[in-house]
């Protein structure tokens, strides 16, 4: 988890978990950093566009957008998008990412033996107990 600074204080620190990264060369080479954004209020997905290109896309613009306006009210667009940038930006210099001799893709945080992003916690899966 990444708590992000940003210029103005707000009523809880947003953060930025990180759950997938991958290299991509179209264009030039670009991380694409995919994760949830929260604020104990709000939490939402997001990808993060840091090296040749630079941008950032939050899925609930088609999902849930008075959530995501709601949070925006709370941490301005301009402010959250800049705090992310610099977090990534950082976080290069502090391993966060694999480098690109290794796999491009990684997901941390997943179940053993599946193929997909769930967070595993160890007790059996619902189908195992079923």
């Amino acid at each position: 988890m990444i708590v992000l600074c940003l210029e103005q204080e707000v009523a809880a620190s947003p953060y930025f978990v990180i759950h997938h990264q991958e290299l991509s060369s179209a264009g030039g080479p670009t991380w694409v950093v995919s994760g949830i954004l929260g604020d104990g209020w709000y939490e939402g997905e997001v990808a993060v566009e840091i090296g040749a290109r630079q941008g950032v896309t939050f899925a609930d613009e088609w999902f849930d957008r008075p959530a995501l306006h709601a949070f925006f009210d709370r941490v301005g667009r301009d402010q959250i998008c800049s705090a992310l940038y610099q977090a990534l930006a950082s976080a290069d210099r502090k391993g966060f990412f694999v480098s690109a001799a290794e796999t491009t893709r990684t997901v941390p945080h997943c179940a053993a033996g599946t193929g997909h992003g769930l967070v595993g916690s160890g007790e059996p899966c619902w189908a195992a107990v079923a």
